[in-house]
């Protein structure tokens, strides 16, 4: 059973490394030079810069990434934060810092300590809702998209629904209310979840509905760690799982075009670079994953519907940069500016991580929300000046969390939402997946192509790393519960109703969810990887 991964980001390279090790043929075809999309790692003049993500964790007992190193067999080169320990310090508008360590106990004496008494209803109704969440998140499917997936969801549930049986009115009602219903009315303790949210949610308190806010800010306390070498390590773990469970990971490869017959995906083809820039492939496969956002898959899609990213979806002003390690401040790794001007996001590479750069020196990378649209339909002049004047400004802003900064730096570098789309192809630079507003905001891996699924941030679960990840378990589970491999939690529809319903092909967009468990290892052998592959 031959299998095509569009795109080595996180989510793609977890579908890959899953579905080689059950003993398909996976290759993985990226277009850059390295793993990891938004969440790589980029070397320039002897330095490791994060392109994009820097927030790791999935590291607990029960995290995703503890699971795939169990399950895959490898080891993510990760120092993992202790308990205490600060993992963010937040900047207020009246000056006060206000830290967030790891572990629940030391939280709540910290924002106690910040905010007062009254702040303390607010993060009990947090630990509460994101303890039970995390009981039924890993591979509920919800919504359900038909009948069968509707059984597996009360199958799975009912007894969390009546283990939760005098909470339930308030869990359903928090899939509605904003986070914000649960909050105090000081405007710091407000402007300190705004700022914590739109990491997260990219949206605020008033618009993050509160049962993904109630999770979101549950970050400090599910396996945090710091990636030594940047975050590209994992997404480089990932790839070496591949390969070594007999997959490809072929870069250079841009995948330009489907090729589809009787409404199913045929071939890609791909043109290749390097040395070999010019030339041109078609691959073909029997499956196919996508690390996609859904317009940058309906691109690939002959005579296909264009799909605009959402008019809310956010892009992101770079800044990397290398100070001398003595120009820091003691203080948390990730530290965020939630004062005037634009709100700034710092993100240190651990001390002492000399893989990230030499000795004395500190590489950090800053990042501002900035909306797509005020990138669009720039001339070149208009688009350098703007570049310039928002590094400029986030360079003050920088300043006033690392005093001393711009005297001192000794590289920077910045980025914008075009470069985002150069280097990653993503569609107009959209980073971040959709605002979290409502909890049917995020579709499903499905395609309009019953041999087509779609992974990544714009997936159900979500953005973050180990969002993604879970994502990528979530695809590996269907496409193997499809091959007959294991019983899946969710599955979609009968493949003859399901190919009669997207008769139409490209036309048809994405929609519904669906879900997977985690299967254990398993391999296929000849006769019913034949099987499959006619079936399929």
């Amino acid at each position: 059973m031959r299998v095509v991964v569009i795109g080595a980001g996180v989510g793609g390279l977890t579908t890959a490394a899953l579905l080689a090790q059950a003993g398909l043929e996976v290759t993985v075809l990226e277009h850059h030079t390295y793993p990891g999309g938004s969440a790589g790692t980029f070397w320039h003049q002897g330095f490791r810069f994060d392109a994009g993500a820097t927030l790791l964790a999935g590291f607990d007992e029960e995290g995703v990434f503890t699971r795939l190193e169990r399950r895959l067999g490898v080891c993510f080169p990760v120092r993992k934060l202790a308990q205490g320990e600060p993992l963010m310090e937040v900047w207020l508008p009246d000056g006060r810092v206000v830290p967030r360590p790891v572990g629940r106990g030391y939280e709540l004496q910290v924002q106690l300590e910040a905010f007062g008494p009254a702040v303390q209803r607010f993060w009990c109704w947090q630990e509460k809702r994101a303890l039970a969440l995390w009981k039924l998140a890993q591979g509920l499917p919800f919504p359900p998209a038909d009948t069968q997936e509707l059984r597996q969801l009360v199958q799975k549930g009912l007894p969390w629904a009546l283990a939760h049986l005098a909470d339930l009115p308030g869990l359903l009602a928090d899939l509605l209310r904003r986070t914000a219903a649960h909050a105090p009315a000081n405007p710091m303790f407000r402007r300190f979840l705004d700022a914590q949210l739109l990491i997260a949610s990219q949206t605020d308190s008033r618009h993050t509905y509160a049962l993904f806010g109630a999770a979101a800010l549950d970050l400090p306390h599910r396996g945090p760690a710091l990636p030594q070498g940047g975050m590209g390590a994992v997404p480089e773990t990932l790839a070496q799982a591949v390969t070594q469970y007999g997959g490809r990971v072929l870069y250079r490869h841009r995948v330009e075009r489907l090729q589809l017959r009787n409404g199913r995906v045929e071939a890609v083809e791909v043109a290749l670079g390097g040395r070999r820039r010019g030339e041109r492939e078609v691959l073909e496969a029997d499956l196919f994953i996508a690390n996609l956002t859904p317009g940058d898959l309906a691109a690939l899609v002959p005579d296909g519907p264009r799909q605009a990213p959402p008019a809310d979806a956010w892009g992101a002003f770079m800044l990397y940069a290398v100070v001398p390690e003595d120009v820091v401040p003691p203080g948390a790794p990730y530290r965020q500016w939630a004062g005037e001007g634009e709100w700034t996001f710092v993100s240190l590479a651990d001390a002492g991580d000399r893989l990230r750069g030499p000795a004395g020196l500190r590489v950090l990378s800053a990042s501002v929300h900035t909306r797509l649209s005020e990138w669009q339909g720039l001339s070149k002049e208009a688009y350098r000046a703007q570049k310039k004047a928002w590094q400029e400004r986030l360079e003050r802003q920088v300043e006033r969390l690392l005093p001393g900064f711009r005297e001192s730096a000794v590289l920077v570098l910045g980025a914008t939402p075009h470069t985002y789309h150069f280097y990653t192809r993503r569609q107009d630079g959209w980073v971040g997946g959709y605002p979290q507003v409502h909890p049917l905001r995020t579709p499903s891996p499905r395609t309009p192509f019953p041999n087509l699924w779609r992974v990544g941030e714009t997936i159900f679960p979500g953005q973050s790393v180990p969002a993604v990840a879970m994502g990528g378990e979530r695809v590996a589970a269907l496409v193997l519960a499809r091959l007959g491999l294991a019983q899946p939690i969710a599955l979609f529809t009968d493949m003859a109703a399901h190919e009669n319903e997207n008769a139409s092909g490209p036309r048809r967009m994405f929609s519904s969810f669906q879900a997977a468990t985690v299967l254990p290892r398993t391999k296929l052998t000849r006769s019913r990887m034949a099987h499959n592959r006619r079936a399929l």
